[in-house]
């Protein structure tokens, strides 16, 4: 059991990555405030039998694990108050997806599937590239209960079930142009988006506590690289050199496409009132001062097809997929024995909704 409890620790290791090593500095304020996630559900008990397939049981501890693990996914997308009414949905959808795992695992076993060592260690390497060292890596490792070699085993068996799934997708599973427009057109009011801009931007940061000597030193380094850029030095690489803002400097200052109310109002009102090319004055914000400049101007209204045609492709060749991936888990289940604990039975399915919204949540992994 403590095995099977292992393997969900790599998404939950993944996602400590992406949450903990992905942020900004610990003294920078985001422009947007971020939710925190919602406090989970009272904990089942380590101990408690949720479910048995055939010999396997899977426990509260292995429960509690994974629904921590979509609660996380979910926060990034649902607001708080929500996710507080979604968690017993998300209760029951950990128990189906653990009761999945198991078959999962057991047919790849009964397959014979042995993922190659170089694929498990290119998937180490990726984990490991990740975090800032090694050290901090081994420290994760740790925290996490894992060693070296489990965390191997973890893989292999993720491996195993990967192959297994995809070796029930047909060579040709995949989406047509005609089905893409189709969906495209029977679809358009989930393509439509406000006015947005695309722009970049460089930061010389102001402490809060600063006096007026030090702003107005803050203020002579910005007017100096404001200098350099209009005499034909390229903004972004000024913005990689000079930008003390680290969430956007190493993309030489590109804050991508927002809308408004994404950003500041001081920060907004500048950016959306640029023309594409141009160069603002300096802007002085609560986070320091700020050259803007814009690169592209959206109007509202629907994204044209030609822009959102490979994420159609993408979404439409995931449904046959969830589909295939469905039917087959029913025959697997069909030949299991599975017995619940007492409270975790499955509650019956939600009527169907159609082909949900594009693009949809993240399923969970």
């Amino acid at each position: 059991m403590k095995k099977q409890a292992r393997i969900l620790m790599i998404g939950m290791l993944a996602s400590g990555i992406l949450f903990s090593g992905c942020g900004k500095d610990k003294d920078e304020e985001p422009a947007v405030p971020a939710m925190a996630p919602p406090p989970p559900q009272a904990a089942v008990a380590p101990d408690t039998m949720v479910a048995r397939v055939g010999e396997t049981v899977i426990t509260g501890q292995m429960l509690n694990q994974q629904l921590n693990a979509l609660i996380q996914q979910y926060s990034a997308q649902v607001p708080p108050e929500q996710l507080q009414q979604l968690q017993p949905m998300l209760r029951q959808q950990a128990v189906q997806a653990l009761i999945n795992q198991d078959l999962l695992l057991k047919e790849a076993v009964r397959q014979n599937i042995t993922p190659a060592e170089e694929d498990i260690d290119s998937q180490i390497e990726e984990i490991v590239a990740q975090f800032p060292s090694q050290a901090a890596f081994e420290s994760q490792l740790g925290m996490a209960g894992l060693t070296i070699d489990a965390l191997r085993e973890d893989i292999r068996r993720n491996l195993m079930i990967q192959q297994l799934v995809e070796s029930q997708f047909p060579e040709d599973l995949e989406t047509t142009d005609e089905e893409i427009e189709e969906f495209y057109a029977a679809n358009t009011e989930q393509f439509e988006q406000p006015e947005q801009v695309e722009a970049s931007h460089i930061l010389i940061q102001i402490a809060p506590d600063a006096g007026e000597e030090d702003k107005a030193a803050r203020l002579e380094e910005i007017e100096a690289i404001k200098v350099r850029i209009e005499g034909g030095e390229d903004f972004a690489e000024v913005a990689r050199e000079s930008s003390q803002d680290a969430g956007s400097a190493e993309q030489g200052g590109s804050l991508g496409l927002f809308g408004r109310g994404q950003m500041i109002p001081a920060f907004e009102e500048v950016a959306f009132a640029l023309e594409p090319g141009e160069l603002s004055e300096i802007v002085e914000t609560q986070f320091g001062y700020h050259l803007i400049k814009v690169s592209d101007k959206r109007e509202a209204g629907a994204v044209p097809l030609e822009e959102v045609s490979e994420q159609i492709g993408i979404f439409l060749t995931n449904q046959k997929q969830q589909q295939l991936i469905g039917d087959y888990l029913k025959k697997l289940r069909e030949g299991a024995d599975i017995q619940y604990g007492p409270g975790f039975q499955p509650a019956p399915p939600p009527v169907p909704a159609g082909q949900g919204q594009f693009p949809p949540a993240r399923p969970p992994q």
